[in-house]
C-alpha cells in the first residue's frame, strides 16, 4: 500500500505539472481540419485530476483551496496554528485547533468523520502533519494547504482580523 501511494503520488506530480506547462486554449490541428471548436483535452484531463485529488484528500495547492472553499459551503476550516498566530488573522468561519497543544488529538476525535475539513497553518508542514493524524484516525474527507497563510490572502481568500 505504501508503493501504491507512492507511485499514485508521483504520477499525479507529474501529470499536475505537465497540465500546467499547457496552458494554451487554442484548438489542435486535428481539431482545426475537422472544422470542430473543442477545448484542448489536456484541459479536462487537469480538471478531472484535480478532482481525484480533492477527493482523496491530497494536499492542494492555494488556488485549489479557494475553489474548494468556493465549491462546499459546508467545508469546516480549520487553522492549526498557535492561539496567538490565529488571533493575528485567519481565513474566515475557520476554527483554531492548535496541533501544539496537548490535546490535539481528543479535539480532532470531537469532530464528525463524514465531514469535509480543511487544513492550513502558516506555511504548510504543521497541517500537512495535522492532515496525517487525521487520516490515521479514520477521517476520509480531510484536505490540506501546502502553501501557507500568507500564500491564502494572496489568492483572495477572505480573512478576518
Amino acid at each position: 500500500m505504501k508503493y501504491f501511494s507512492q507511485y499514485f503520488l508521483t504520477t499525479l506530480l507529474f501529470l499536475s505539472v505537465s497540465c500546467k506547462q499547457n496552458t494554451t486554449n487554442q484548438p489542435s490541428e486535428k481539431d482545426k481540419n475537422n472544422g470542430e471548436n473543442l477545448e484542448l483535452s489536456s484541459k479536462t484531463d487537469c480538471n478531472y485530476l484535480s478532482s481525484i485529488s480533492k477527493e482523496n484528500g491530497q494536499n492542494l495547492t492555494a488556488l485549489e483551496v479557494r475553489d474548494l472553499i468556493r465549491e462546499n459551503p459546508g467545508l469546516i476550516i480549520i487553522d492549526v496554528r498557535t492561539p496567538e498566530e490565529f488571533e493575528l488573522g485567519s481565513v474566515e468561519n475557520a476554527i483554531n485547533i492548535d496541533i501544539y497543544n496537548q490535546n490535539f488529538l481528543l479535539d480532532i476525535k470531537e469532530l464528525r468523520m463524514d465531514k469535509k475539513y480543511l487544513l492550513y497553518c502558516a506555511v504548510g508542514g504543521r497541517s500537512s502533519a495535522a492532515s496525517e493524524l487525521m487520516e490515521n484516525e479514520g477521517f476520509t474527507g480531510v484536505f490540506n494547504s501546502i502553501n501557507g497563510f500568507a500564500s491564502l490572502k494572496e489568492v483572495g481568500i477572505t480573512i478576518k482580523k
